[in-house]
């Protein structure tokens, strides 16, 4: 499990945080999406939707659907997260990406299962396996190194802000 997140303050800095979180995302998207995860990401427990080329899983209760242009995690209650890859466009129940608690408690769920699936491959098949599979498109992707990014940002965003 993640550390959670801290909740942000007007004072903190909403559209840094916002560009942190399309970082993080769109770095487990590009590995996502890539056809040669598809056989891992269904070992970890995604299924094929209905849609061709979509993988779901349920995640602690939020549902998420990953296809080539789209992760979209949805928690009952607390809202509907969507990142659109070709355009890394973050969208929060059909609206821009604001850091509300609500839509930070589903960050925080996605960033749980970004970690624990990266965690999930590097015991599996070794860190070097884990780390070199991160060569997209002549770019170093590597997600676990970005969540943990995003949450020490956060922290420093929070005592910055005390």
């Amino acid at each position: 499990m993640t550390k959670p997140l801290p909740t942000l303050r007007q004072a903190d800095d909403q559209d840094g945080v916002t560009a942190e979180l399309v970082s993080v995302l769109d770095s487990a998207h590009l590995v996502w999406s890539n056809p040669e995860e598809r056989r891992r990401m269904r070992f970890f427990g995604f299924r094929p939707a209905v849609e061709p080329g979509v993988l779901k899983r349920e995640w602690h209760g939020m549902n998420v659907r990953v296809s080539p242009t789209l992760l979209r995690a949805a928690w009952p209650g607390a809202g509907v997260l969507e990142f659109r890859s070709p355009e890394r466009v973050l969208l929060m129940d059909g609206a821009p990406f604001a850091p509300s608690p609500q839509a930070m408690e589903v960050v925080h769920q996605v960033l749980d299962l970004i970690q624990s699936y990266e965690r999930w491959v590097e015991a599996r098949e070794g860190k070097d396996q884990r780390i070199g599979r991160g060569q997209i498109d002549g770019r170093a992707v590597n997600p676990l190194a970005e969540t943990r990014r995003l949450q020490r940002a956060m922290q420093v965003r929070r005592r910055r802000a005390r």
